[in-house]
């Protein structure tokens, strides 16, 4: 009984962040399921969204920052941090982007309303 509840409490807590990583891109949440691949999506991007409770890597942190610092002190708008994952020994380069979207925006006290009650 107890996994049910978990799974359950997993299944809100994702639609939720859905909900408000829709808002804050100015887009949807993609309820049709004959395009089961598209999370959130406006008229021109689409978005898979991932929620999870493991930290986000030290790396990531500090390139964020470096980010961040960089933005400060060049004036100019901050793009993000771009990993490349090389794939190993002759593999196909890949590169991500990676920005941070403000899921607080609305949120008058900042708090998170979708909770970690049960952080499974």
């Amino acid at each position: 009984m107890n996994r049910k509840r978990t799974n359950a409490n997993n299944r809100r807590r994702g639609k939720e962040y859905e909900r408000r990583v829709a808002a804050a891109v100015g887009g949807k949440r993609n309820l049709d399921k004959s395009r089961p691949h598209t999370d959130v999506e406006t008229d021109t991007t689409v978005y898979e969204i991932k929620s999870t409770i493991a930290r986000v890597p030290s790396y990531l942190l500090s390139a964020m920052r470096q980010c961040e610092l960089a933005a400060e002190e060049s004036g100019k708008e901050m793009g993000g941090v771009i990993k490349v994952y090389t794939g190993g020994q002759g593999g196909i380069s890949r590169a991500f982007l990676i920005t941070e979207v403000d899921l607080h925006a609305n949120q008058e006290d900042g708090t998170d309303p979708v909770g970690d009650e049960d952080n499974t």
